[in-house]
């Protein structure tokens, strides 16, 4: 198999697990443990922040070792960690077990091996970044939907049954990756100043996206229904797959419109609407009326992603697309680590639909703010 094919595999199996995992954890936190919102949010807030450490050091590591055994090493240690967890009945070892399992539960695929994943696909792009990119995140997010619609169709299983999948998982996804094929590194330290000038203004502007998006991770979003309007898992697993399929057919509509308006424009004049509707959210009054908004939201609110990682990859020279990757991605993930505790107390002492204005407002000063800076800067590489 080519390696645009293993990378295409491994994310439809990783957006999979991300599927059903954001509905799964809050739910089996709150269930088998008992523990609080506090502690829910806590928890996943260091569950985010231990992936954006590794996904910062996962450029280091590729240094160190070959890009394909870094991510074989990442994805065996979530193995075992998916086994901590479906085994234990301890409250404090599941928690460990989580933190260094790197699982995602924001409903959308992040983590140390999403940010290799995305300079490996780029490299084997050979100048199409749009267009794979497009294809990478359709097929991811159909797997999302497919992850997330499992939860209705296993109803009748043990929660904790969704953990021995992602084991299952994280280990073919740990073979695939020891079959890419990886060509001789590329050295360019003469373009490295410059390159990082860029990675770190892009990696604070996407901070600030992150940072608003993580109080409402869909983890968040799974909780908030089901104690505001009493949802149940396997409704929140249809839910789920309805967003997810939407989220789908907006790649194929994200692709088509950023080859008449650009890239940053895509990523701008589909994010903002789809965050006034997240704002709505908050009030909205019943538990319909708020599933039909968060539909309508997540029908535009992924459509900035292929061209945000096309572009991401096409302004920065091959040599240093691993370190752009990772810095980009591990900034995400740690304003966003931040998020989700705060969104534990606000519910908790405050209302329940409060961190969806915290969480849209804050993604719409970042829709601003990137369009300002960049919608005039030229891509340096294909």
């Amino acid at each position: 198999m080519n390696n645009r094919i293993l990378l295409l595999s491994t994310k439809s199996l990783r957006s999979f697990s991300a599927g059903f995992i954001s509905i799964v954890m809050p739910l089996v936190l709150s269930r088998d443990f008992g523990l609080s919102s506090f502690f829910v949010g806590l928890l996943l807030t260091l569950i985010v922040l231990s992936g954006a450490t590794a996904t910062y050091f996962s450029y280091k590591m590729s240094r160190l070792v070959k890009r394909k055994t870094a991510m074989v090493i990442f994805s065996f240690v979530s193995a075992v960690s998916a086994a901590g967890m479906f085994l234990t009945d301890s409250a404090l070892l599941f928690a460990i077990f989580a933190v260094f399992s790197f699982l995602s539960v924001n409903g959308t695929d992040i983590g140390p091996t999403l940010a290799l994943e995305n300079s490996a696909l780029s490299d084997a792009s050979y100048g199409k970044n749009t267009k794979y990119f497009s294809a990478y995140n359709m097929l991811g997010n159909a797997s999302i939907a497919l992850g997330a619609i499992s939860v209705f169709f296993l109803r009748y299983q043990p929660l904790r049954f969704f953990f021995l999948i992602f084991l299952g998982i994280s280990l073919i996804s740990a073979l695939f990756y020891s079959l890419l094929k990886e060509g001789r590194a590329v050295k360019q330290h003469v373009q490295e100043k410059r390159s990082s000038e860029k990675i770190h203004k892009l990696a604070m502007l996407f901070s600030i996206d992150s940072f608003g998006g993580g109080f409402t991770l869909q983890a968040i979003v799974a909780y908030f229904f089901f104690i505001r309007f009493g949802v149940s898992a396997s409704q929140l697993g249809l839910v789920f797959f309805a967003a997810n399929v939407l989220v789908t057919v907006s790649y194929y509509f994200s692709y088509a419109l950023s080859k008449r308006i650009g890239l940053i424009r895509t990523m701008v004049f589909t994010h903002i609407p789809s965050n006034v509707f997240l704002l709505l959210i908050a009030i909205a009054p019943t538990s319909a009326i708020a599933i039909v908004l968060y539909l309508l939201r997540e029908s535009l609110a992924e459509m900035d992603i292929p061209p945000r990682q096309a572009y991401t990859m096409m302004v920065i020279p091959k040599a240093e697309r691993n370190r752009a990757s990772a810095v980009t991605h591990s900034a995400r993930m740690y304003s966003q680590s931040f998020s989700p505790v705060l969104s534990g107390v606000l519910m908790q002492t405050v209302s329940a639909g409060v961190p969806f204005i915290f969480g849209g407002s804050l993604k719409i000063a970042y829709d601003l703010l990137i369009f300002k800076g960049f919608k005039d800067v030229k891509t340096v590489s294909k």
